[in-house]
Formats: structure tokens, C-alpha cells, sequence
């Protein structure tokens, strides 16, 4: 039994095309995932009004460095704005992670208001916390930073064009 040759195959000029770009699309729509992550995430503490400590002020400084680390990764393809891209969205996951454990510390302290809160037991009482039963922090807000640093990672792993 034969087989055709790969480069014999009709595929229609959109294909190749698709297959000769991918790289360059793949980055140009994590990038815009970047984007609408920041604008999200920009609005969503705007709606809050998540300014009134320094501590709420973290994730803001976050956001300015994922634009900063966006602006270097879609402008710049050289290894030293890649290597400053990637240390940014690092330090953005490492605020996204004080920032879930900041929000369900704040939970769970809202527990003991809770006359019940003391039979409960620890674990019962941290996922109380975790899933926002008690309290009114959102402990999964913050992910939107990390998900939008680890997506400007991958972006990262493809070359510009």
C-alpha cells in the first residue's frame, strides 16, 4: 500500500496559511488574552474600590507590571526583555498567591463572629473561608493576576514574526 506524499495533499490556502502563521497567531491571542485579563482584573478593583489600605494597593503595582511585562513581550523579541517579561509575571504570580492567602486569612477572621465558629472544625473552618461561606473577601479574584501572568508566560515561549 502507498501513501501520498504530505507535500502532494491538497489543503486549502487557509490551512497553509494557518499552518505557516500559527506560531504568530498562537502569541497574538495570548497576548489579547493578557489584555482583557488586565482590563478585567482593572475593573473588577475599580468596582470594588480596592484602594483604602497600601495592602489593597498590591494588586494594583501587579497590574502595572503585567502591562509593563505585555508592552515588553509584544514590542521586543530580544532575551532581555523576554528575561524582564518573565521575572515581572513571576513576581505577579507570587502577588496573586499572597493575595488568595491574604483573602482567606480575612475569611476566616470573619468567622469569629460566628457564635458556631468554635465547634467547627479547623479544616471546616479553612474551607469556610476558601469558599467565601464565611466572609466577604473573594479569595479567587486574585487568580485573574496569576491567570493573566502565566498566559503572558506561554506567550512568551513563542517568537515574534
Amino acid at each position: 500500500m502507498t501513501s501520498t506524499p504530505p507535500e502532494t495533499l491538497e489543503q486549502p490556502t487557509g490551512l497553509r496559511r494557518l499552518a505557516r502563521n500559527g506560531p504568530s497567531t498562537l502569541r497574538l491571542g495570548l497576548l489579547a488574552l493578557v489584555a482583557i485579563g488586565i482590563l478585567g482584573a482593572a475593573s473588577e478593583l475599580a468596582f470594588e474600590r480596592h484602594w483604602q489600605s497600601p495592602v489593597q494597593l498590591i494588586p494594583w503595582v501587579a497590574l502595572a507590571l503585567l502591562v509593563a511585562a505585555l508592552v515588553l513581550i509584544a514590542l521586543r523579541d530580544s532575551g532581555g526583555a523576554l528575561t524582564a517579561a518573565r521575572v515581572l509575571a513571576v513576581i505577579v504570580l507570587l502577588a496573586s498567591v499572597y493575595g488568595v492567602f491574604t483573602h482567606v486569612s480575612v475569611n476566616h477572621g470573619s468567622g469569629a463572629f460566628d457564635p458556631s465558629w468554635d465547634t467547627l472544625s479547623p479544616l471546616t473552618q479553612w474551607w469556610y473561608a476558601l469558599t467565601k461561606s464565611v466572609g466577604n473577601a473573594p479569595p479567587l479574584a486574585p487568580g485573574m493576576l496569576a491567570q493573566s501572568a502565566l498566559l503572558l508566560l506561554l506567550a512568551g515561549l513563542t517568537r515574534k514574526r
